[in-house]
């Protein structure tokens, strides 16, 4: 008690009271209270609706949102851009025939001598075969490959 004084004088000085306590006469009447409540809450039993509405309104619900998120997406789109599905498969079958015609038309002597052109560097740098080596193979395929 002397330190509380000498921490907190202002503390100390207040009476230890507990300042909760029951209205006068609570306890009197509680238990008549009680069952008034107990029979209200009986009374005012809600109906049941039926089960198959309750389990088929969030499904309808989901449904109805999915139909209008794609009504404001592909309507719009296939509006303002009517031809575009069309226009990327051509330009990969376009690609595909100018890479076709240059293979055909490459001969032996041209292909050689596009692998032994000066275009075509052999000298790597260990820096440069360890980044390779570790962004295009995984932890298991460089240990499998250790002992070969």
């Amino acid at each position: 008690m002397d330190e509380l004084k000498n921490i907190a004088p202002e503390l100390s000085k207040l009476e230890k009271v507990n300042p909760f306590r029951t209205p006068d006469q609570y306890f009197d009447d509680f238990s008549a209270r009680l069952q008034m409540r107990i029979e209200a809450e009986k009374q005012t039993v809600v109906p049941q609706k039926n089960r198959f509405i309750q389990f088929l309104k969030p499904a309808l619900g989901l449904a109805a949102s999915f139909a209008l998120i794609f009504l404001l997406v592909y309507v719009p789109l296939k509006t303002f851009m009517p031809g575009q599905e069309n226009t990327v498969a051509e330009v990969t079958e376009t690609e595909d025939l100018n890479l076709m015609n240059v293979i055909e038309h490459l001969d032996e002597s041209s292909f050689i001598s596009l692998l032994n052109g000066s275009d075509y560097n052999t000298d790597f740098t260990e820096e440069d075969l360890t980044l390779y080596v570790s962004a295009n193979f995984n932890d298991y395929e460089i240990f499998e490959n250790l002992d070969n």
